[in-house]
């Protein structure tokens, strides 16, 4: 892997370590000191993801035609004001306020990052340094919590997303990218190849969406007082992509989507049945691991059925779904955890990875959409441009 790789990895790292940080604290704050409800502190939460729906589809564009750093500059930017309107002292308008600018951030910088990055790797390494990104995109959101507890209050994690979001643009700005001639960029917003690996990651991701918003406020209800369970899931996911992400890229995405399903399933059960405090984090590293399976296999799936014109609009487009999901299931989820109590956005998610399972095993061999499962292993990445 050439040293721009890790660079870049390393600016997604420390980008989400705001990010993370953030995780823990904000539904607590909303919830338990600022006394909203929990149908309006799923909706805040899940704010953030339905506009950086948005944000990857504009950073789509804008990386293809103006260069994956100015888009991933801008995000950041984003990121950085977001941080200041999230300190308390401002109400919640503005932090609803900083909860779209936040959702605008991520989705332009993780947009710009991924696209960086399968630019500069080898076309039969794509999955594995997809995964070795996102290990760094974990590697933040592991770490951000446990940075956000450690800070105590949401003030602090606040300023603290705006100084870890100017120390990327410092990171950035001596990155330097030598952009390919894409000539003509595509008007279309939505390439075709993304629809079908894009619901199955967004069924998938409703998980997030339930781990995210609602398993620290679980536990809590408990009593339980497991409060490292979340970093727990994130640090499997980074060790997940880091130690499995190339093996779509040796195997096939079907039996990485099938067994990450299984891993989920497993863990989303564990957490419902609620046993004991000391099935918490090994549940949490279950569904951590089975998560790091999908995205890898569907995005390198993605990227070989574009043209290199059209590569970050589609990988802007495939994470589309990953918001879309989370937005809408977070506020559905907060709607039933406030009739059903905490277990309900688990048992809503547990359903959707059901229909993802069900999806990835129903697909007809040898259809235009068969792509999703055989692709990859049949010819080479980037065969098909």
């Amino acid at each position: 892997m050439g040293s721009k790789i890790w660079r870049i990895v390393g600016a997604a790292f420390v980008g989400m370590l705001g990010f993370g940080a953030v995780i823990p604290m904000l539904p607590v704050y909303l919830h338990e000191q600022a006394g909203a409800s929990t149908f309006l502190t799923g909706l805040l939460v899940g704010l953030s993801s339905a506009f950086a729906l948005l944000g990857r589809l504009l950073a789509g564009k804008t990386a293809d035609r103006k260069g994956r750093r100015i888009a991933l500059l801008l995000g950041m930017a984003f990121c950085a004001v977001a941080g200041v309107l999230y300190l308390p002292m401002f109400g919640l308008a503005a932090m609803a306020a900083g909860r779209v600018l936040h959702g605008l951030g991520e989705g332009f910088f993780v947009t710009a990052a991924v696209a960086w990055a399968v630019d500069v790797a080898p076309d039969n390494r794509r999955a594995q340094t997809l995964g070795y990104l996102s290990s760094g995109i974990w590697g933040g959101v592991s770490i951000g919590p446990a940075i956000g507890q450690a800070l105590g209050t949401m003030a602090s994690v606040a300023l603290f997303l705006t100084a870890s979001s100017i120390a990327v643009m410092a990171i950035v700005f001596v990155i330097d990218e030598h952009p390919r001639p894409h000539g003509h960029v595509s008007s279309r917003w939505f390439p075709p190849p993304v629809l079908l690996p894009g619901i199955v990651l967004g069924l998938g991701n409703v998980t997030y969406a339930a781990m995210a918003g609602f398993l620290i406020l679980l536990l809590h209800h408990r009593g339980h007082g497991t409060a490292w369970a979340f970093s727990a899931f994130a640090v499997a996911v980074l060790f997940g992509r880091a130690a499995f992400g190339g093996l779509p890229d040796r195997m096939g995405p079907r039996r990485s989507l099938l067994a990450g399903y299984v891993l989920l399933a497993l863990g989303l059960i564990a957490i419902v049945a609620g046993l004991s405090w000391q099935f918490d984090v090994p549940a949490a590293l279950l569904i951590g691991l089975g998560y790091s399976f999908p995205w890898p296999a569907l995005a390198s799936v993605v990227v070989s059925q574009v043209p290199v014109s059209e590569r970050a609009m589609a990988l802007g487009a495939l994470n589309a779904f990953y918001d879309l999901f989370v937005a809408g299931s977070s506020a559905v989820a907060g709607a039933a955890a406030g009739r059903w109590g905490f277990t309900a956005p688990f048992w809503i998610a547990l359903g959707c990875v059901a229909a993802a399972t069900v999806m990835v095993l129903t697909i007809g061999v040898g259809t235009k959409s068969h792509a999703l499962v055989e692709s990859s292993r049949s010819e080479p990445a980037g065969a098909r441009r």
